[in-house]
């Protein structure tokens, strides 16, 4: 069934909230969206002229910058902004990625677009497993948001790659473990919840329970409540006890926390066995790992006596990240202490990096009234002398997703205004365009939100495919059901004039043919 709207309907369509989800949107997505697609434009003329590759200002692909964080945003971008890019270009540079870029099986390597070579003459076997996992987080960003595409295949095969690969006895996992660095199992951790619900594949369960196991039962109990740096497991011992607050150590907090979801949904007993211990390590960052700023310390260090010596000269840029992996683990555990610790900590906090911290205080806005607030009053516009691209884009699209409700419009337009406005009644979409505009309005499909700590963006609408939802005309005073499935799918629209769009779930209600 396809939904004609022209001059002479204006719809009203209501969508089902999220747990977390945003209460109103204050400015139009095109804004942002603008901005990102002047950005994708930007790096897409950087292109090497021999390959697809995206040169950095070094001429060189580099797997921790350009293709972990910079080449997922832009492929989210013009998903949203270009189609052709994203069906062409872009999936061009996937395919000379990895035809040029595999190192070690399939792991890749930092590339010189100049020399038309590696950059490092001699392979490092460790690094390149910690760029492997790298980029498979990076990836896993578009996984999130897309679902399966052609770059979940390869976040896939590097995946796979890297158990098949493992080598790294423990007696507390039922198998190897690709690695002894926080730097790779953090990094993978993160990644198997979210493989596992997109295939409903029990294998990416298997190997996230290695790590879970490995890092529960052993590693954290030893090591002072806190994940290893790095870990002998032979020795059963730390070679390196620090918990860095980088990307990867944060990671593995988010990871523990989706793979404590699964085991919590399945009442396993690993959820009996993870619970405590992660109880324990939130216990440890609150007490001794954040600052009267509310910002997390970088590195804390296990001193083996029930004590943590701590880096007090610099600042993790990723606290908001672990007050949002704490909130969850306080909704799933049923211990509204961490939850609560979290939302009375950002009373108090100020992000020193605002597109860092941009992400998840948009998915706290929807608990949280002072995330609720910073969102609503930060300054884009202000440059941060150290921000990234390939941030800054995660950051700009995050806030059109939220400013939209989680609806995009296909094929995007920049004239074409799309806000949307979340209340007790659900979302209500409005839409505008200069001239008129044929396209679809494309809502995102249900997912597992517990699963998906730091990974896509979260906020808005979710439609369940299998629910029916109800459509309301309200100008006309006529409603209808439409299936989940047709949502997500997109409907078909035709503007000739403002229209206002929304979407309420009936789950008792049947769908429409």
């Amino acid at each position: 069934m396809i939904l004609r709207i022209d001059t002479r309907s204006l719809l009203t369509v209501v969508a089902a909230l999220m747990a977390l989800s945003v209460s109103t949107a204050s400015a139009d997505s095109s804004v942002y969206l603008r901005e990102a697609n002047d950005i994708l434009d930007k790096w897409i003329a950087r292109k090497d002229v021999a390959t697809s590759l995206i040169a950095d200002t070094d001429g060189k692909w580099t797997i921790r910058s350009t293709a972990s964080r910079l080449y997922p945003a832009l492929i989210l971008t013009a998903r949203l902004t270009n189609q052709d890019l994203y069906t062409g270009l872009l999936h061009e540079t996937l395919a000379d990625e990895m035809r040029l870029t595999s190192r070690l099986s399939v792991f890749p390597d930092d590339y010189h677009l100049k020399n038309q070579g590696f950059d490092r003459s001699s392979r490092n076997p460790q690094e390149i497993l910690i760029n492997a996992a790298t980029y498979a987080a990076g990836l896993a960003n578009i996984a999130a948001q897309v679902g399966p595409s052609p770059w979940t295949d390869r976040l896939k095969g590097i995946v796979d790659a890297a158990f098949l690969r493992a080598d790294v006895q423990t007696d507390y996992a039922e198998g190897a473990l690709p690695s002894d660095d926080l730097r790779v199992n953090g990094r993978l951790l993160k990644v198997l919840p979210l493989l596992a619900e997109l295939y409903d594949d029990e294998g990416y369960l298997y190997y996230a329970r290695r790590l879970g196991d490995a890092y529960c039962v052993s590693i954290l109990p030893k090591n002072g409540g806190l994940p290893a740096e790095r870990w002998n497991f032979q020795d059963d011992k730390s070679r390196a006890p620090s918990l860095i607050l980088e990307d990867a150590g944060v990671s593995f907090i988010e990871g523990m926390v989706g793979l404590y979801a699964v085991e919590a949904r399945e009442s396993t007993a690993r959820a009996d066995i993870y619970r405590p211990t992660l109880s324990v390590m939130f216990d440890v960052l609150f007490d001794h790992g954040l600052k009267q700023n509310r910002r997390f310390y970088r590195r804390l260090q296990p001193d083996g006596k029930g004590g943590y010596s701590i880096d007090r000269k610099r600042e993790s840029a990723h606290t908001a990240r672990v007050f949002l992996a704490a909130h969850h683990y306080g909704i799933l555990s049923g211990n509204a202490t961490y939850s609560d610790r979290a939302i009375r900590a950002l009373s108090e906090f100020s992000p020193e990096s605002a597109w860092t911290a941009l992400p998840a205080m948009i998915e706290f806005s929807g608990s949280s009234k002072d995330a609720a607030s910073w969102v609503e009053s930060v300054n884009l516009a202000k440059k941060d002398r150290n921000e990234d691209a390939g941030e800054r884009l995660v950051g700009l699209l995050a806030m059109a997703h939220r400013s939209a409700g989680g609806a995009r419009i296909s094929p995007w337009r920049q004239d074409v205004s799309l806000t949307g406005s979340q209340s007790a009644m659900g979302l209500t979409l409005t839409v505008s365009a200069t001239t008129p505009w044929v396209g679809k309005l494309v809502f995102p499909r249900q997912l597992h939100q517990a699963l998906f700590v730091g990974l896509g963006f979260p906020n808005g609408s979710r439609i369940d495919p299998d629910v029916a939802h109800r459509v309301e005309n309200r100008t006309l005073g006529a409603t209808a059901v439409w299936s989940g499935s047709l949502l997500v799918g997109g409907l078909s629209a035709d503007i000739r004039q403002d229209l206002s769009i929304s979407v309420l779930p009936i789950p008792s209600a049947p769908t429409a043919p």
